[in-house]
């Protein structure tokens, strides 16, 4: 399983470009920015449809879709898990990134047209020590079992117990110490602005820290 697999956040890249060109104010960055995370979290499309001049449809077909990359990705097509358990996944996924807790700070402006903005965020922290508690349980479950499982029945033990564990602690979320992470909308060179891959990055790991369990 890869660092960004279980606690994957759909980082819609692809939603991170601001449609059309022209010069921006400090509140059009701010505004801008937070358009770009409300959408790629919370899946409210409103403000991002207005910056991109994109339909609700098309909002929706990226940030549903981004889902099935972020699947992709954890391995889940190699597992050998159910159909019913693979789709409890990908909505537990989107349940998650729905508890992400950040604010966005005024923006200010850089060089070359940029501005840089602070994000304050909380990181999502519930899943501390969890895998260590998933091995507790499956390690006893196995003692009592009189024949011994094929990999494709221990992987189903270990993600159904995993999944269990997750939404419990999704259902009431624990949050961390508050962070900084400074983001930087800035234009390519088409004068089209946007949020860099690497920033988004940068705040998915604070908002959900995935090497503390």
């Amino acid at each position: 399983m890869r660092k960004r697999g279980l606690l994957a956040v759909l980082l819609v890249v692809v939603m991170t470009v601001l449609c059309g060109c022209g010069g921006m104010s400090t509140e059009d960055a701010q505004s801008y920015a937070k358009s770009v995370l409300d959408a790629s979290y919370k899946g409210e499309f409103a403000k991002y449809m207005e910056w991109t001049k994109s339909s609700e449809e098309e909002a929706k077909e990226l940030y549903e879709g981004n889902i099935d990359v972020t699947m992709k990705e954890a391995g889940f097509s190699d597992l050998g898990l159910s159909e019913e358990m693979t789709e409890n996944y990908r909505q537990l996924f989107l349940d998650m990134i729905k508890l992400a807790k950040y604010d966005v700070g005024e923006a200010k402006e850089a060089s070359d047209d940029a501005f840089t903005i602070d994000v304050t965020v909380e990181p999502f922290i519930a899943f501390e020590g969890l895998q260590d508690e998933v091995n507790t349980a499956v390690t006893e479950e196995l003692t009592n079992v009189e024949q011994i499982p094929s990999d494709e029945e221990i992987n189903q033990m270990v993600f159904q117990k995993m999944y269990e564990l997750m939404a419990e602690r999704i259902a009431a979320p624990v949050y961390g110490d508050p962070t900084t992470v400074t983001i930087t909308v800035k234009p390519d060179a088409d004068n089209v602005y946007y949020i860099a891959q690497e920033d988004m990055t940068a705040l998915d790991d604070a908002l959900f820290p995935a090497d503390k369990f």
